[in-house]
């Protein structure tokens, strides 16, 4: 299997996962198999100030899975229409999570409706926030 994590450094297969998927400076993609690992950055190198784009620097990709610690909504959403399955990490240890992930062990991620996280409701939508309405 190869299987790319979000991470800050290229330790290999002993890489920490990153929890936020969008901006981690790193992919790291281990193949399972021969446990050779590859590091693909998380920006463009021709123009770094332009930030993360995990679509652009993961397209082309061959890839089983990626495993994170954290995703929002939409980059969900665009990893999946290029094709990708998102995995939810158990552990911050990419060699933990790629073991779990062979044996069928890591529950794919589903959309969680991230983009009400934080927003005040007046209990709609199972979210509100204590502020009083005047």
């Amino acid at each position: 299997m190869k299987i790319c994590f979000p991470v800050v450094i290229d330790a290999g297969i002993e890489s920490t996962i990153y929890g936020h998927f969008a901006s981690a400076p790193l992919f790291v993609i281990i193949d399972t198999e021969t446990l050779q690992s590859s590091v693909i950055a998380n920006c463009d190198p021709a123009n770094p100030y332009a930030g993360c784009n995990p679509f652009s620097a993961l397209r082309g990709q061959q890839l089983d899975g990626i495993v994170v610690g954290g995703i929002g909504d939409d980059a969900l959403r665009a990893m999946n229409l290029c094709g990708f399955r998102i995995y939810q990490a158990d552990s911050a240890s990419a060699a933990q999570n790629a073991a779990l992930l062979e044996c069928g062990n890591l529950p794919e991620v589903t959309l969680q409706n991230s983009h009400l996280e934080g927003r005040c409701s007046a209990g709609e939508g199972g979210h509100s926030c204590n502020h009083g309405s005047h």
